[in-house]
């Protein structure tokens, strides 16, 4: 299905974000998959794993300590003030029988309770006024936060530590802030809501995938109370943890990425890879669900030839590229993955740190310049396809304006209402 939507607004401006908000909603735990094949080269697929309902459930009591950073950096976009709101939202959605803390930080943490609290409202009223009284002012150092928060874990219960940041640390920070996920103990979860335009993406998800939490990123426009009954969902518990998903038949290589997340309700698990055989494929998905095992099989066919979407081979080649730079953080780790990223990046249209776009007006001037365009076949597959979908979204708007009005019968008369008469002149 296709849907056509148009936004229009009175004195507004460029300067803000355009947020659409969608439901994902599954019946029973499944998975779609597309494809994308050419004759004479491998192909590529991107399977998407989405939580069914039937895996939902009442969730124990469980216990939250909220990082809120009011460095310097969160003064900037109203960041501060948006992390406010959230956590605010948060907490109001938090059950009776849950527990919170708050720390803040900037060069040091400081705690509301130094003490998990009952979220009822007594302690609810307290941590707005909290919130209200923080002010933005200093450098950034999460470490010591996130190593006082691990002092919160209860061996009975599930500890979440979501963290409230813009990632604008210290470059040298970072090795620090990985050695302490590490740390960690083995009943907590990292989640990293990233607030405002200016953010460090890159830390932020690491954080959060490296320890089978979540990364949300957070603007002004942001629906706050939506957003935290949302992710307060996913954080009650996790779909299915320990994910696998292997392959029988096809030749399936490069699987991006290795190691899958933790499956949450309203956020798919998408796994990108590459295929050599067009064959009949077994796919067995493995996880677990509350300590128990859960296990599916499922048949699918490798298609030999598969034009329409073309846009998963780059998608596959940026989430390959990201793991190689996110792998190698360190700038003296670089140089053995440097060469791989070049090639990626020219050859699927993807800008790095590493690759740029060069744009000039004909092919004469690439000869010219003797600049090989090494993507050249991959953009013309995606114009072609463009232009494919457009056909076919016009063909169906033709479809459905054919429709409307009455009816026209073989004799070019309006169904239902009789002809109408000339007068006798």
């Amino acid at each position: 299905s296709y849907y056509q939507a148009s936004l229009e607004a009175d004195g507004g401006d460029l300067n803000r974000d355009v947020v659409l908000a969608y439901r994902l909603s599954r019946a029973q735990t499944g998975f779609d998959m597309i494809y994308s094949k050419t004759r004479g080269d491998d192909g590529y697929f991107c399977l998407t794993l989405t939580a069914g309902e039937e895996l939902a459930g009442e969730s124990d009591p469980m216990d939250y300590v909220f990082i809120l950073d009011i460095s310097g950096s969160m003064a900037n976009q109203e960041k501060l003030k948006i992390s406010r709101e959230c956590i605010g939202a948060f907490i109001k959605e938090l059950g009776e029988d849950d527990r919170f803390e708050i720390i803040t930080f900037n060069v040091t943490p400081a705690t509301l309770f130094n003490s998990l609290k009952l979220a009822v409202p007594k302690t609810k009223k307290k941590a707005t006024e909290f919130l209200g009284s923080r002010r933005a002012a200093g450098g950034t150092v999460l470490r010591p936060a996130l190593m006082a928060a691990y002092k919160y874990s209860d061996p009975d219960r599930p500890l979440n530590i979501v963290v409230f940041s813009d990632g604008m640390t210290e470059q040298g920070s970072r090795k620090e802030l990985m050695a302490a996920l590490r740390e960690r103990p083995p009943n907590a979860r990292v989640f990293c809501i990233g607030v405002g335009n200016e953010v460090n993406r890159r830390l932020l998800s690491r954080l959060a995938e490296d320890s089978g939490g979540l990364a949300a990123y957070l603007s002004r426009q942001e629906n706050f109370v939506r957003k935290a009954r949302a992710f307060r969902r996913k954080l009650m518990k996790p779909a299915l943890t320990n994910v696998k998903i292997t392959f029988d038949g096809g030749g399936v290589y490069d699987i991006e990425p290795p190691t899958l997340p933790s499956l949450y309700h309203g956020t798919p698990v998408r796994l990108y890879g590459r295929y050599r055989r067009p064959n009949p494929v077994k796919v067995t998905i493995e996880a677990e669900i509350n300590g128990a095992e859960f296990k599916n099989e499922f048949k699918v066919v490798f298609p030999k030839d598969e034009g329409g979407n073309p846009e998963i081979e780059r998608m596959w080649a940026w989430r390959k590229v990201q793991r190689l730079l996110r792998d190698s953080d360190d700038p003296d780790m670089r140089q053995g993955v440097l060469d791989e990223v070049v090639r990626l990046g020219e050859a699927y249209s993807i800008a790095t740190e590493h690759t740029a776009f060069i744009v000039l007006e004909n092919d004469a001037e690439y000869k010219r310049w003797k600049i090989e365009r090494r993507n050249v076949l991959r953009v013309g597959r995606d114009v072609a396809s463009r232009k494919s979908l457009l056909k076919q979204l016009e063909r169906m708007r033709s479809e459905s304006l054919s429709r409307l009005g009455p009816s026209i019968d073989d004799g070019g008369v309006a169904a239902g209402r009789p002809a109408p008469t000339l007068p006798d002149t």
